[in-house]
């Protein structure tokens, strides 16, 4: 009988076409339905109902626009669930037939998952509204060859409970991005709680190296079982970065949001705190994103663990007289260790969350380019080709040996 329970349209079209699967041979069934019942053909067709050419095409799986009443009545009679006789039916179908049914469930697909008009805007997408090649795009850059495997093996880690349903679709987008180039990379270290907490005390001078530190901190992180990756910032999504956690391991995704270098070290500082003391909640959640409502974690405790790693409130109460001398500027960004613009920015938040004052706009010409940042960490942009790709060209950079 049929348990209620729900297949999709595409998981029926992979079940009646896969090689490896056995498809329930219908009209063998009934005949032995007839056999255990003790009735003849006429009587069933009475009994349900149903005129002889019609039950026929049903039960040899030739209809080419079955009822799905009469489909209902008849699995009912057979004892089988709907299921397994939509799957019989579809294996018979015409190959127009098919091909239109997979049309469907490609747009069905499509519109759910996918914001079109912002993924064309940014590139993703070539001006085409062809619904085969949007959906061979998206296949071949998460990696998977049918709309059934990106649903079974990419959705389950993100759906299995109904708080993780995001309305965002380009932020789901950017969270299924960053956990499939995670689990492409699958970094072989185990992770070592004690050898960050070491490690994250010889950190902070690496700011200072601008076109090296970042990389050089992310493969060290690497070694030592934590991934770090960064992808461009996706419009719309406002996300400086985010935890995951993946086969055990934790993994850190960081953006150029904002085009600023000291917030790139930040949220990786931010984001190591949540790994050093928030990792069990993110385990549980598979991910947290930086500013996520969705998390009970203490984001106000990572904020201020990170601020004062570089150029907390007793530093910025010392400079901020001489904020405008930049000799001064310079010597003490030695002393504390880190790259003069975490002394600006320090400088800008304090003066804004202490006094209202907004000088944001000051001080642009002593804060590098992010991008000479993140150049040799390959950062993630949205009209690369395949994500296994990139996490191959990402795999070979962490693992590269010195020389």
């Amino acid at each position: 009988m049929y348990d209620g329970d729900f297949i999709s349209v595409n998981e029926l079209l992979n079940n009646a076409f896969k090689e490896s699967n056995q498809v329930l041979d219908l009209g063998a069934l009934f005949e032995q339905k007839l056999k255990e019942y003790d009735l003849s053909k006429t009587k069933v067709f009475n009994l349900l109902n149903i005129d002889k050419d019609t039950f026929d095409d049903i039960i040899n799986g030739s209809p080419k626009q079955p009822n799905l009443i009469n489909v209902i009545k008849i699995a009912q009679f057979l004892e089988i669930s709907i299921d397994d006789a939509v799957t019989a039916l579809l294996k018979n179908q015409s190959s127009e037939n098919v091909a239109a049914i997979q049309k469907a469930t490609k747009a069905s697909f499509i519109a759910k998952n996918f914001d079109i008009k912002k993924l064309h805007s940014i590139g993703f997408f070539d001006d085409s509204d062809d619904i085969d090649i949007v959906t061979d795009r998206i296949l071949a850059f998460f990696g998977y060859d049918s709309i059934y495997d990106y649903e079974t093996q990419l959705n389950t880690p993100f759906y299995s409970s109904s708080k993780r349903k995001y309305s965002d679709k380009m932020k789901d987008f950017w969270i299924k991005s960053a956990y499939q180039c995670f689990k492409s990379i699958n970094n072989p270290h185990e992770y070592d709680r004690e050898a960050l907490k070491d490690l994250i005390t010889k950190i902070k001078p690496y700011c200072q190296d601008v076109e090296n530190g970042l990389f050089t901190v992310c493969r060290a992180l690497y070694n030592i079982g934590i991934t770090v990756i960064v992808q461009h910032q996706l419009v719309t999504t406002q996300v400086r970065g985010g935890t995951f956690v993946i086969n055990g391991k934790p993994c850190i995704v960081l953006t150029d949001l904002f085009k600023r270098y000291t917030t790139l070290w930040f949220t990786l500082i931010h984001e190591l705190h949540h790994v050093l003391y928030d990792l069990d909640a993110i385990t549980d959640e598979q991910y947290h994103l930086t500013g996520d409502p969705d998390l009970l974690l203490i984001e106000d405790k990572a904020d201020e663990f990170a601020r004062e790693y570089f150029c907390g409130l007793e530093k910025y109460n010392f400079i901020k007289s001489q904020i405008h001398n930049p000799f001064v500027v310079d010597k003490k960004a030695k002393d504390w260790e880190v790259h003069r613009a975490f002394i600006y920015s320090s400088f800008q938040y304090f003066e804004k969350e202490l006094n209202g004052k907004s000088y944001y706009g000051a001080f642009g010409d002593y804060f590098p380019d992010c991008n000479l940042a993140i150049d040799d960490l390959r950062p993630i942009s949205w009209k690369e080709k395949s994500l296994p790709d990139i996490a191959v060209r990402l795999k070979q950079i962490f693992e590269l040996k010195e020389s």
